[in-house]
């Protein structure tokens, strides 16, 4: 097992990913507590920028996109949660495949119920925090965004989906929202498998903007963000598409991480 506190996103991926350079590349139960996931620093931008540069190379999806996978934010910025409950129809028809994973923006925001009916689990747990503030409930415990079927649940695995798929389905599978001490918003999401390289630093900008843009709906601040990976890879090749990369340019890009903040560290001091 691995955790750490951190202030910002991208201090959250570097971390991990000079630990796991120590294990073989890979852990098991790594959890990052990001108390600030909306924050971007200097060091933090220059840090996602190499990543985002090494993604490019080997025309894997950018940082960006990843992230829009979780939670469409040029939607949201363009027409506010009306046009992220539209992208059902306005966006997924245009992007999808027969190949069903890292549809999490989808299963946000239409599942169908076991009688047939359609539901937006987001809208729903946004309507339900929006009760909980208005009614100053202790309870925290506001709305589990469980990617499977219950509609007070938000759920990102698919059990009638994803059972005959023998690698697992969806790797993030479960996205908790809690009111904090101050009533700020805490998020944990879980993932049961997380690549490091060509997932990590997209799944927690995409989340840290779903985190963001439901505060900022329901009134409330932000408080951390806390992402536990069942199992982490530090992945050294990925064959799909034809991208892959060799261990040593993955230790080569988390050096070149690592001598971004420490440079800023020495300068600092």
């Amino acid at each position: 097992m691995f955790a750490r506190t951190t202030t910002t996103r991208a201090e959250a991926w570097l971390i991990a990913a000079e630990h796991m350079q120590m294990t073989h590349e890979r852990e098991y139960n790594v959890v990052l507590e990001i108390l600030r996931p909306g924050l971007a620093t200097p060091v933090s931008r220059k840090i996602e920028d190499k990543v985002d540069a090494f993604l490019r190379n080997f025309k894997a999806q950018p940082v960006h996109t990843v992230a829009e996978t979780i939670f469409p934010a040029a939607e949201y910025l363009h027409g506010g949660f009306d046009a992220v409950y539209a992208y059902p129809e306005s966006i997924f028809p245009f992007i999808k495949s027969e190949n069903k994973w890292g549809t999490y923006a989808l299963r946000l925001t239409e599942r169908k119920c076991t009688n047939g009916k359609k539901i937006i689990p987001l809208e729903l747990a946004i309507e339900k925090l929006k009760k909980r503030l208005k009614d100053k409930s202790t309870m925290r415990a506001i709305y589990e965004l469980d990617l499977g079927m219950e509609a007070l649940e938000l759920k990102l695995y698919e059990t009638e989906e994803d059972h005959n798929n023998y690698r697992g389905g969806q790797c993030l599978s479960h996205i908790s929202l809690k009111l904090g001490p101050n009533r700020e918003l805490y998020m944990t999401a879980v993932y049961r498998y997380q690549y490091y390289i060509q997932k990590a630093l997209g799944n927690f900008l995409g989340l840290a903007r779903l985190q963001a843009a439901i505060a900022h709906e329901v009134g409330i601040d932000v408080g951390p963000l806390v992402c536990h990976a069942t199992l982490a890879v530090l992945e050294d090749k990925q064959f799909e598409q034809g991208v892959g990369w060799s261990r040593a340019q993955v230790s080569d890009l988390v050096e070149s991480c690592k001598g971004i903040r420490d440079n800023e560290i020495v300068e600092a001091a």
